[in-house]
């Protein structure tokens, strides 16, 4: 991994650190002032079932500050990873398993046809 990724790579979990501080503290304000019926809980997934998905909702652009949209910077055009979707990660699982699948069928009728 090149150097200048690795230093991307830093800031970027420099900014995510940065916006879970700035949220933790927003809960913290919130939930003096607001009763506990009227509080909704954020919805965040789990990686892998286990690992709780901790990427913040708000990003700002590291080159002008902008907040970010799915990644991209509507000012300057910067982008940053954002993380598959767990339905598009469900959606890829199925059609490698059913290609795989067909494969399998495939090489298993051959086999059986030239014994």
């Amino acid at each position: 991994m090149s150097k200048k990724r690795r230093e991307q790579e830093a800031e970027i979990l420099k900014q995510m650190d940065d916006a879970m501080q700035e949220q933790s503290q927003e809960r913290g304000t919130e939930s003096a002032t607001t009763p506990q019926a009227e509080r909704t809980p954020a919805k965040k997934g789990k990686i892998f079932g286990v690992i709780e998905d901790k990427t913040p909702d708000e990003i700002h652009c590291s080159k002008c500050g902008t907040l970010m949209e799915k990644g991209v910077c509507p000012t300057c055009g910067h982008r940053i990873y954002v993380p598959m979707s767990e339905e598009k990660k469900g959606k890829i699982r199925f059609i490698v398993t059913c290609v795989a699948m067909a494969i399998f069928v495939v090489i298993f009728v051959l086999t059986q046809i030239f014994k």
